[in-house]
């Protein structure tokens, strides 16, 4: 998971919601669609998989930040990183 830097300065605009990639921070450069995001793994061991998440036109707002997070809204189960829906 992206983590808040203590000055509060990152280039996340984007916050996931619900799913397995819930409170995750991320960067989009897109105004619509569905995007793939890593899953964080628990263990190097794990297998590494993707969720998809559909940007909304929702906004988030968070404390301390002067601008609101667009709003991605998890599409469905993880899938493998490898596959293309």
């Amino acid at each position: 998971m992206n983590e808040i830097p203590p000055d509060g300065r990152h280039d996340c605009n984007a916050i996931c919601l619900g799913g397995p990639c819930h409170g995750l921070l991320t960067h989009i450069d897109q105004d619509i669609g569905i995007l793939t995001v890593p899953v964080p793994r628990r263990s190097p061991s794990e297998a590494e998989t993707c969720a998809r998440y559909r940007i909304t036109r929702e906004r988030v707002r968070y404390c301390g930040q002067a601008e609101p997070y667009i709003a991605l809204h998890w599409a469905d189960p993880p899938c493998s990183c490898g596959l293309t829906p």
